[in-house]
């Protein structure tokens, strides 16, 4: 009996230390591929154009401490996507993974989107567009968040800003 428990251990043993060895291959430091590939070159780029910041500029001090603001947010970051069928939810996912939003108004409470801020911009306007933003709007309808779409390269007063985001302008 002795003999036979000893022996299951010992194959026990063999098994786990096989199965360590064969799951994580021993790979010498210098065979690692490179996080960032050869020929890649990597440099910061702004964040937005200078028209984006100028409106970002006006949207805060028209929203002051009312919400966050936030710039070039992921479109699936402002939504929870829930689905039964998990094939479903990826599909969907991966229909939104690369489109993002010009601005975000967050409510600082409850930390939830409460406007999406996309810029019009009539240079841009082509089928693509009218297609990404008729996505977009269904999207946010869905969610209940409401989507405004100023003209881009205007400048705004702060009471006028107010008026299009349907709020009441900051008292001064």
């Amino acid at each position: 009996m002795d003999t036979l428990v000893i022996a299951s251990v010992g194959l026990l043993l063999i098994l786990v230390i096989a199965w360590l060895w064969l799951a994580k291959p021993f790979r010498e430091p210098d065979e690692q591929e490179p996080i960032v590939p050869e020929g890649i070159t990597l440099r910061p780029q702004p964040l937005m154009t200078k028209a984006e910041v100028a409106f970002y500029n006006a949207l805060r001090l028209t929203v002051q401490e009312r919400y966050l603001v936030f710039a070039q947010v992921p479109v699936w970051c402002l939504v929870e996507v829930k689905s039964d069928n998990p094939e479903v939810r990826a599909a969907f996912l991966n229909k939104i993974a690369l489109r993002r939003v010009d601005f975000v108004l967050v409510h600082p409470g409850t930390l939830a989107a409460v406007r999406v801020v996309e810029l019009r911009d009539p240079s841009q306007l082509s089928v693509q567009r009218e297609a990404r933003d008729l996505v977009v709007d269904t999207l946010f309808k869905e969610a209940g968040i409401a989507v405004v779409r100023p003209k881009a390269g205007m400048t705004y007063t702060v009471a006028a800003l107010a008026n299009l985001l349907g709020f009441e302008p900051p008292a001064e």
